[in-house]
């Protein structure tokens, strides 16, 4: 009862990587592709480069007071921790203006 379902020809049932075709399916790359660096890659690749000459230079240790809590950190972490929270504070009052705007327009119709 036990039959071997083996194919006499062994890549019989190869289909090769998933989604590859011989017609061009993404496993394929055409003939005449090449690497290339892409703008935004560059772009990012200088972006990582200034914010690691940022940490390296602002190591120092800074006194920070906020309320009654008062800490000890090194520069780098005081400056993008305040710029994070600029931002977020940023997005939520634009956030709130569009809402508003939003109500306006739909009881002025």
């Amino acid at each position: 009862m036990d039959e071997d379902l083996t194919p006499s020809d062994a890549g019989a049932f190869d289909a090769g990587p998933a989604g590859a075709s011989e017609a061009g399916g993404r496993g394929v790359k055409p003939a005449g592709r090449k690497w290339s660096i892409r703008p935004g890659m560059v772009l990012a690749m200088l972006v990582a480069a200034a914010l690691i000459v940022f940490v390296v230079q602002n190591g120092s240790e800074v006194p920070v007071k906020w309320w009654f809590v008062e800490v000890d950190g090194p520069l780098w972490a005081v400056i993008i921790v305040a710029a994070v929270a600029g931002a977020l504070l940023g997005e939520v009052v634009g956030w709130v203006v569009g809402r508003r705007r939003r109500r306006r327009r739909r009881g002025s119709r």
